[in-house]
């Protein structure tokens, strides 16, 4: 049981969950999205995707990641860290695309290679320059 309180206190194993469940949001946001209008180009599914998960992801990571009450203020920080990295993940999008990944195996990619770069963007937005316990 230590081991199990030990991996919850750690805030970047509970920024992985809650990033997974925005992530499954996203991706399948997307999913739905390109099988459903065929034509719609994959980045405008992308960022269709992104505006139905950043909700969901901002109350979860305030409350459950970082702990700290949701406000005006916190959400257009956590925003501006998302649309940071939002433009990462459209810019890494494209070149997996390029690079001739299908557009439904794409966004897996992007998600490996954003996770870390996000992280320590939404820690800043919501936590600022506060140190964390590890």
């Amino acid at each position: 049981m230590d081991i199990l309180r030990r991996l919850y206190e750690h805030p970047f194993l509970r920024f992985a969950a809650v990033g997974a469940v925005a992530t499954g949001i996203n991706y399948a946001t997307y999913t739905l999205l390109v099988l459903q209008f065929e034509e719609l180009i994959p980045e405008a599914a992308y960022v269709g995707a992104f505006c139905v998960s950043i909700v969901c992801n901002f109350l979860l990571s305030s409350y459950f990641t970082f702990g700290v009450r949701p406000t005006w203020t916190r959400a257009g920080k956590f925003l501006a860290a998302h649309l940071i990295n939002l433009v990462n993940e459209l810019i890494l999008l494209r070149l997996w695309l390029w690079l001739g990944v299908p557009k439904l195996f794409a966004p897996p990619c992007v998600f490996l290679v954003a996770f870390p770069v996000n992280y320590f963007l939404v820690r800043f937005a919501l936590r600022g320059r506060r140190t964390m316990p590890e």
